[in-house]
């Protein structure tokens, strides 16, 4: 289990470090053609093309997820995986000529004319090209084919910011370039991780399978659409409440804060397709609690690291007019952490087909964190915006994982846990808090007080640090599993 699981993981994340990394890339290069206006619609429109397929796409991503691994046999399987895909390129396309008179609000309206309607348009081409990327993407990690997985999206994050910096940097396209560079390059990797699963596939549409999936993913669809509208609800309230430009600086610190996902994305790539794959095994629930240790520890050294520098990283890539949103980065990183908590460790509800729990939380935590936005934002403008969020997800990470733990207990050490959370937001806070200039001696003290804090994670987690230095993150887990 655990050298898969390493393996795996160590692939997703090259890949989705390459992801970052280029994106990363166009930061500098887009901030010095695009004005924070530009950059915070440009934001929002990335937002409306997370939700929407979420809502079209009727959550039988995770349907699939579930059911195809525990499928009887191999015609079973070709039945959900040729379903789904089906479903994604018909009913995705015929969305492009529907959305036409949404546009019209979208550029006017909601934006505030920062776009026109062809922009707006392709926004809805792009969630098309994508669906079908992501059905064949999966597909290659349900099959544990994580090699093919990581070259269909590295190529595709190549192509895609190549095409993207060409529109936009040097040819002035302005945001219109990015969707048009990003369509390009998910459509022909899209193809691509369709011919590589292809044995999955063939001319079904399973009528029986679907209705299987959709009995099972319907009440998902609001529970992960309020999931994933806990991590935009800020900047719909920052737009109507504050201003784009705002808007744009909260993105750029978001931005930053979302480098842990390098991390986070890799880690749940390799880790849901184990857990339902091994959770009846005896001793899964001991090697679960001994890989949440590590993975705690890795997301609150990023947590400090990104924290303590992210003015200097955020002068650095962007332009001054840009560096004042590093104020957002400890609690934007903070709800990544506890998101992903919430996402991957309470496997319990979803080990027991418990999705109406998902939802009657996820409602919960949205109703709250638009209350804490609507309270905060005047207040406290962007800060606001990234408190309410932490404050929400950590809400949603103790309700779900103390319901998940009635349905499937895990004997996680809590004492430990608390305290290594309470140290590693209280010294990432520190930059919220205390505002000091930018200097070489301010960034050595702030290197000293990162390298105190990994011994104090090292002995509260106690983390093997020979073993987590020389790479073995689950090297000691892999020991126990081996006796």
């Amino acid at each position: 289990m655990y050298k898969r699981l390493l393996k795996d993981a160590s692939l997703y994340s090259v890949s989705s470090l390459i992801s970052r990394g280029l994106s990363l890339i166009t930061v500098p290069l887009f901030t010095r053609v695009l004005s924070p206006a530009d950059y915070g619609a440009l934001d929002l429109l990335s937002t409306f093309m997370v939700l929407m397929p979420l809502l079209i796409g009727l959550a039988l991503d995770q349907a699939v997820s579930r059911f195809y691994l525990d499928a009887k046999d191999e015609l079973e399987k070709k039945r959900i995986a040729s379903t789904v895909l089906l479903y994604n390129i018909l009913v995705f396309a015929v969305l492009i000529p529907l959305a036409w008179p949404l546009t019209r609000w979208i550029a006017d309206v909601w934006l505030a004319g920062q776009i026109d309607r062809i922009t707006a348009a392709m926004v809805f081409v792009y969630i098309w090209v994508h669906s079908i990327f992501t059905a064949g993407s999966n597909q290659l990690r349900y099959q544990f084919r994580s090699k093919q997985y990581a070259f269909c999206h590295i190529g595709n994050v190549f192509v895609s910011t190549g095409l993207s910096v060409l529109f936009v940097f040097f040819l002035h396209w302005g945001i219109i370039g990015v969707f048009i560079g990003q369509s390009i390059g998910q459509f022909i990797f899209g193809l691509l991780a369709v011919y590589l699963s292809r044995k999955s596939y063939s001319l079904i549409f399973h009528w029986p399978s679907l209705k299987m999936m959709l009995a099972y993913s319907l009440p998902l669809v609001p529970s992960t659409l309020s999931f994933y509208a806990m991590q935009f609800i800020d900047r719909l309230f920052l737009n109507e409440m504050k201003t784009l430009q705002e808007v744009g600086l909260y993105s750029i610190g978001a931005r930053l804060a979302s480098l842990v996902n390098l991390f986070l994305m890799g880690f749940h790539g390799a880790w849901w397709p184990i857990v339902m794959k091994s959770f009846r095994e005896d001793g899964a629930q001991e090697r679960f609690k001994t890989v949440f240790n590590y993975y705690l520890f890795v997301t609150l050294l990023i947590l400090v690291g990104l924290s303590l520098f992210s003015e200097e990283i955020l002068l650095v890539l962007t332009t001054e007019v840009f560096s004042g949103g590093y104020v957002v980065v400890p609690l934007l990183v903070l709800s990544a952490v506890l998101a992903s908590i919430a996402a991957y460790f309470t496997f319990g509800i979803q080990i027991e087909k418990k999705s109406g729990y998902r939802l009657a939380i996820n409602i919960a935590t949205v109703i709250l964190n638009c209350v804490l936005n609507f309270v905060l934002i005047p207040r406290f403008g962007i800060i606001g915006a990234a408190l309410a969020t932490a404050s929400s997800y950590a809400f949603l990470a103790t309700i779900g994982m103390l319901i998940s733990q009635r349905l499937y207990y895990v004997a996680y050490h809590w004492g430990r846990i608390f305290s290594a959370f309470l140290a590693g937001t209280v010294v990432a806070g520190l930059v919220v808090v205390i505002d000091v200039p930018v200097s070489i001696a301010y960034v050595l003290l702030k290197s000293l007080i990162a390298a105190g804090l990994v011994i104090v994670l090292i002995w509260i987690l106690d983390i093997r640090y020979r073993q987590v230095l020389s790479g073995g993150l689950f090297a000691r887990v892999r020991g126990n599993s081996e006796n």
